[in-house]
């Protein structure tokens, strides 16, 4: 496993070998040929804004950054990044309801995180990121604090790259993830923070290379369950997580784990059956992660005595330390 660990343009590389290595020279060619000593730009998805009437604004002022970076990152860096990608998507999401004035939101980054390996086997590249925000939303009317919350971004991405050496293979990876990362933080917080509801509007990029680019996990063709979280509406993403595309199974359970969060009811199975497909399971372990019930942390718990992916390994551990990363939906009237 590559880390990518500091702050800005002055963090320091540094090659991670994966607890579960049992090759060391193989370990090595992986810390050699996947870490190379290079910053990352992260960019911002091109997110077409919502043709609605009368949207109920949500203004995320600049996002200031805890400190919490993992990685090197050109400037702007994690936090501007984020800022205008959350932005972009609240545009583009036609969020109705809540107070006729609209919001401002306040966050400080406390964590932004990625990680890469390379599997020797099928010269896979795979791409993680994390991203947690502190937030507070006032009402613009009289600046009273409507909802203070921790948002929580979880997600990976995977490409084909020989040990990892072509750094334009790297640089998509991140921008993928970096579009669903914006796009799972911005509906917990419209969705279930300020408890606004988002019309049924497809995500709509500026253009079909932007998408072709910046798109991640494709949940779209699930309609209401991956656009407004509606827990009834996972009935084509649960039929879909048997579908033989890794890739469709993936987005599935992405759209379950966006509808999942603590109090919740569990729309799979009380017993899940594992994915044999590493990204998918990594999402399965977000759904899991999501609704932080006692028994989906039993899971979680489980699994991670027999996960022999590091990335997935990290992302168990991650999740099982904080309890589970879901948000409660706001009751807020």
């Amino acid at each position: 496993m590559c880390t990518l660990e500091g702050a800005g343009a002055t963090g320091r590389l540094r090659g991670v070998l994966s607890r579960g290595s049992r090759v060391g020279i193989i370990a090595s060619v992986l810390a050699l040929g996947g870490c190379v000593p290079k910053g990352l730009r992260l960019n911002a998805p091109n997110i077409a804004e919502a043709a609605a009437r009368d949207p109920t604004p949500v203004e995320v002022e600049p996002i200031t950054s805890g400190g919490g970076i993992a990685g090197i990152y050109y400037e702007p860096g994690p936090a501007a990044v984020l800022t205008a990608a959350i932005s972009g998507e609240l545009r583009g999401r036609a969020l109705h309801g809540g107070e006729p004035g609209g919001y401002a939101v306040r966050c400080s980054l406390d964590r932004f995180a990625t990680r890469t390996h390379t599997s020797v086997t099928d010269g896979q590249e795979t791409l993680t990121a994390y991203a947690d925000l502190s937030c507070e939303a006032k009402r613009v009317e009289d600046g009273a604090v409507v909802w203070r919350g921790e948002l929580r971004g979880r997600t990976s991405a995977s490409e084909p790259n020989v040990l990892g050496s072509d750094a334009q293979t790297t640089q998509r990876l991140l921008d993928r993830a970096a579009s669903d990362l914006a796009r799972e933080m911005a509906s917990d917080l419209a969705i279930r923070g300020l408890a606004l509801v988002a019309a049924p509007s497809a995500r709509v990029f500026a253009d079909a290379e932007q998408q072709r680019l910046q798109m991640g996990l494709d949940d779209s063709p699930f309609g209401n369950a991956a656009l407004e979280e509606a827990v009834g509406d996972a009935t084509a993403a649960l039929r879909a997580t048997s579908d033989t595309s890794a890739g469709v199974r993936a987005a599935a359970w992405n759209a379950i784990a966006m509808a999942a969060g603590p109090g919740e009811p569990w729309v799979a199975a009380a017993t899940l059956q594992l994915d044999d497909d590493a990204r998918v399971r990594f999402v399965q372990y977000k759904a899991l992660a999501r609704l932080g019930s006692a028994v989906a942390m039993g899971q979680l718990k489980a699994a991670a005595q027999v996960e022999g992916d590091p990335l997935l390994a990290e992302l168990l551990a991650d999740s099982i330390k904080s309890g589970g990363i879901g948000l409660a939906r706001s009751r807020r009237q």
